[in-house]
């Protein structure tokens, strides 16, 4: 078995299609942590939050997503975008397997009224596997107030909870407590990874099983927090050399058992 590293981009997110911008990050962070083989980044980090930019899948935005995924050979969960379907608008999260594939698209259960007026519920939970590595899970934001989705998802074997945010709110050291206190009581590593400008306040962070904050961010630009290592319940994290200049800080696991 091998060691599998996460890393997580907090950027600047503004309110049309940041494509481009994102797919630049992602090329950095291969450049500079070439063993990253899954990169997360935060809600509506697609279009920014705003519903007249919704779009109906697949669309061009998400096919270039698609296309850095294999360019990289990386699992990728772009952020979320405003999807058209149905007659109805979703909080939709697109989960890209290294060979460039949609294996997933994972729609919020819990939009966060008012500032989601109009948006459906989405009905289905979000798990898939990554092989001799474990069983990761997507949730959207505010879904993580709601604790029965966590412990829905780890009592169907999660061990990496996956958890795009888009908070700029006074209240985001709430959202870290809850982050870290559904670490602890669901035994599972939670990637909360926030967006900056119209994409949130910052602050992204890694917490392990333990409720431990392995890596908190602040408002900087890029902060990465990467996590490698065997299956979540067989870790010991350690950390490694790391760049301040911008706010990365990266962690390796090795396996204890």
């Amino acid at each position: 078995m091998k060691p599998f590293s996460i890393a997580g981009i907090q950027t600047y997110i503004g309110t049309g299609d940041n494509t481009k911008v994102i797919c630049s990050r992602i090329d950095l962070t291969m450049h500079i942590y070439p063993w990253v083989e899954m990169i997360v980044l935060s809600e509506l980090a697609m279009f920014g939050p705003v519903i007249t930019n919704s779009q109906t899948l697949p669309c061009p935005a998400e096919e270039a997503y698609q296309a850095i995924a294999e360019k990289h050979g990386i699992w990728l969960i772009p952020g979320s975008l405003f999807e058209r379907a149905d007659g109805a608008i979703y909080n939709t999260i697109p989960v890209i397997n290294p060979s460039g594939e949609i294996v997933s698209r994972y729609r919020k259960m819990f939009p966060f009224a008012p500032y989601e007026q109009g948006v459906k519920s989405g009905s289905e939970f979000c798990l898939f596997d990554v092989e001799e590595t474990g069983r990761f899970a997507v949730t959207n934001c505010y879904d993580i107030w709601f604790p029965e989705t966590t412990r829905t998802l780890t009592t169907l074997g999660a061990e990496v909870l996956l958890h795009p945010v888009l908070t700029t709110m006074i209240d985001r050291d709430v959202d870290l407590n809850i982050a870290k206190a559904s670490a602890a009581i669901f035994q599972c590593y939670v990637f909360d990874i926030n967006g900056l400008g119209a994409g949130g306040n910052g602050q992204s962070c890694v917490v392990g099983p333990d409720g431990r904050v392995l890596f908190e961010a602040g408002l900087v630009r890029a902060a990465r927090a990467g996590l490698a290592g065997e299956r979540a319940g067989s870790l010991r994290v350690l950390p490694v050399p790391q760049c301040r200049a911008d706010g990365v800080l990266h962690l390796a696991g090795e396996k204890t058992r």
